[in-house]
């Protein structure tokens, strides 16, 4: 589900295992708290948890299809090849493929919070212009995919459920999809369940009200109202402040963050669907025709918004087949 099959290809076999076994303990935290969205259950997670929730969501979409083959199959603009190439040569790395595999080896094996030192000496090097970091950054992970990966990691956990009568669908290509501009992610999203979804919400919603408001993106299809900040529980207490934030030297792995499920209106959920419509490679999944059927109806109204959507792909005998189907069901 969640990559390349033969991603080990070239490693030992007890490597193999080490790396597996590091990923099963990050997955093991996101199962529990995918298990508590189903059930109904109170959300909490701990800090330390948070962080390994975050961190498995950021390499089960940097370990997928659509990464892999970029630098697979040469799909890398020209910029971002240069500074592929630059990082090869510090590396002493021979192939572009290989490139993918090492980074995501040293996402693995390396902690979060060294992730994030990591990544905030990298950002220090060039915080207006990425690309400035590619030509002075030498480590053994990638300049540019470090500063993807710590910018996810900073964003904002929501969950997210499907108004009654609507469901999400899951689509081949859909784990970690976003909706944006210009390269900017303002939310990911992760379906758990035809009914919820966690969201990675960009941090300047959360942490900085109306900052993006001030950035020269568009407005997001999505409503502040979908965004919930979760209720903290300090283990030392309420933490003093410095500049109008939280001093992160009060912090505690055992801090615990409360997450509330926040209901999404349908035409909401039938946006989050027409982005999954897009990017499809191959396959669809949907439990209900009826909601399949109006999240197709809404795609057609809106895929031709070229920034939104790249493929506009045409649905029209799948839709056609829905709409027999269901006339067969309500006339028997």
């Amino acid at each position: 589900m969640y990559g390349i099959l033969d991603m080990y290809r070239d490693i030992t076999a007890d490597d193999e295992m080490k790396f597996e076994k590091l990923l099963s303990n990050l997955e093991s935290t996101s199962a529990t708290f995918i298990r508590k969205i189903w059930s109904g259950e109170d959300l909490s997670l701990t800090r330390a948890q948070l962080a390994d929730m975050k961190k498995f969501l950021c390499i089960m979409m940097y370990r997928g299809e659509h990464r892999w083959r970029q630098y697979n199959d040469g799909l890398l603009d020209f910029m971002t090849l240069m500074s592929v190439k630059r990082h090869m040569d510090n590396n002493n790395i021979k192939k572009v493929q290989d490139v993918w595999f090492s980074n995501i080896k040293w996402l693995i094996e390396t902690s979060i919070s060294d992730i994030m030192e990591e990544y905030k000496r990298a950002e220090s090097i060039g915080p207006e212009n990425p690309f400035l970091t590619t030509t002075k950054y030498k480590m053994p992970i990638h300049a540019l995919e470090l500063l993807d990966f710590g910018r996810m990691a900073q964003n904002f956990v929501c969950v997210w459920q499907a108004e009654e009568g609507s469901e999400f669908i899951l689509s081949d290509n859909c784990f970690g999809a976003f909706e944006g501009d210009n390269g900017v992610p303002f939310h990911n999203f992760f379906i758990v369940s035809p009914r919820y979804a966690i969201v990675l919400v960009n941090q300047f919603y959360m942490r900085t009200p109306g900052m993006m408001a001030m950035m020269s993106l568009r407005k997001s299809w999505f409503s502040e109202k979908l965004h919930l900040t979760p209720q903290t529980v300090y283990v030392k207490g309420s933490p003093p402040l410095q500049g109008g934030y939280a001093l992160q030297a009060h912090f505690s792995p055992n801090d615990m963050f409360k997450y509330k499920r926040i209901v999404v209106p349908k035409e909401d959920v039938y946006k989050v669907n027409s982005i999954f419509l897009d990017c499809r490679r191959k396959s669809l999944t949907y439990k209900s025709a009826v909601s399949m059927f109006k999240s197709l109806r809404f795609y057609d109204k809106v895929k031709s918004d070229e920034f939104l959507f790249t493929y506009e792909h045409d649905y029209t005998i799948l839709k056609g087949k829905l709409f027999a189907d269901l006339n067969r069901t309500h006339s028997s």
